[in-house]
């Protein structure tokens, strides 16, 4: 990506309307690149700057504005006709006319003295910004020059269809997530995000590359650990033909799925897993399977071609007992979820919730180590 086309990210970040995509890509960039991030903080400095002087110029010229029209004299066009007439209404309305062009003269007055006012005020001002910005062209011209010296791998690949992206929940408020293993096996970075924490990085804590579970831990200092969450992990058995639902990131959007358990056993009778009716994409998979009272029931492991279209799910049991696996050092600071605050909550109110724990995992990969 160009020095160029980096800056005018940087303006789009400022006003807010950067894309999602493009946004986790800067950001990625801000988290792992000082010297970027340093050039990039001075260029933001230097957009504000622009912006308060431009409203500075638009003040004045609105007051130079006022001070014109108010001081400015009409044009007459008529012709001296009937002038007996005319000094006779000269006399009539005299007084009133005196009166205008007093209160015309102490607008005038008025508005030159604020006029003046604020110019002397400014003038200090003025000099002073123009030297800032002198300033700042300098520094936007070491920003280019950083930048184009800056290494390339730096920057994270651009997101083409080879980074792959899937969905992951959190199991603990201080920030353990957890995924399927397929996702983030061929990983050099990992970032999970949604709209209530953006976009954050992770690392790979555990892995159980046999029942394709992940826990993955948030490595930002962005992310502030929460106090609870709202639904718990089930290490029970589900029924067959209990409801169970979804949220996952098959597109950029959360996606809300639906079905049932449809047989208590995985692929190949896989005492694992389960079979379930719930229509599923690639990007669903590392999601929850959550039941009708909002509890962790499964992970979506993903979808068997083989049987003809057939989606599965690996058991909540399996999950808690990869969590049992990690460092003692890990595990007294990872706190799963005790109470379920969801039971008593319609469905969308769940959803709701849900949607705020939930999260697309984004991972990066070098293309020349396939």
């Amino acid at each position: 990506m160009s020095e160029q086309e980096w800056l005018e990210k940087l303006e789009q970040y400022a006003e807010d309307t950067l894309p999602l995509q493009d946004r986790t890509e800067l950001q990625w960039r801000l988290n792992n690149d000082e010297v970027f991030s340093q050039k990039a903080k001075e260029h933001l400095d230097f957009l504000k700057t622009l912006k308060a002087f431009d409203e500075r110029k638009k003040l004045k010229t609105e007051l130079e504005g006022y001070h014109r029209s108010m001081t400015s004299e009409p044009a007459t066009h008529e012709a001296p006709q009937k002038e007996t007439k005319q000094i006779g209404a000269w006399k009539k309305y005299w007084p009133m006319t005196a009166v205008a062009a007093s209160v015309a003269l102490i607008s005038t007055f008025t508005t030159l003295y604020l006029t003046q006012s604020l110019e002397k005020d400014q003038k200090a001002y003025y000099k002073e910004l123009g030297r800032r910005v002198e300033q700042i062209k300098k520094s936007q011209s070491r920003i280019l020059a950083d930048i184009a010296e800056s290494k390339e791998k730096a920057t994270p690949p651009s997101p083409v269809p080879a980074n792959y992206m899937g969905t992951g929940f959190l199991i603990s408020p201080n920030g353990y997530v957890a995924t399927s293993y397929h996702i983030i096996k061929d990983a050099d970075s990992v970032y999970i995000e949604n709209k209530r924490f953006g976009s954050l990085k992770v690392s790979v804590l555990i892995s159980d590359p046999g029942k394709d579970v992940s826990i993955l831990k948030i490595e930002n200092d962005l992310f502030k650990p929460l106090t609870s969450l709202p639904y718990t992990i089930l290490a029970s058995e589900s029924s067959l033909g209990e409801e169970v639902f979804t949220l996952g990131f098959p597109r950029e959007d959360i996606v809300f799925g639906e079905g049932s358990i449809s047989a208590s056993t995985g692929y190949k009778q896989d005492s694992a897993a389960y079979q379930i009716s719930v229509p599923v994409n690639p990007g669903n998979s590392g999601g929850p399977l959550f039941n009708s009272k909002g509890d962790v029931v499964g992970i979506i492991s993903g979808l068997q071609t083989e049987t003809s279209g057939t989606a599965f799910a690996t058991k909540s049991s399996v999950l808690l007992q990869t969590v049992k696996e990690v460092p003692d050092s890990v595990s007294t600071s990872m706190k799963l979820p005790l109470n379920n605050s969801l039971k008593n909550l319609t469905r969308v109110q769940q959803l709701g919730k849900w949607k705020d724990y939930v999260f697309m995992i984004r991972v990066y990969s070098d293309p020349s180590k396939n």
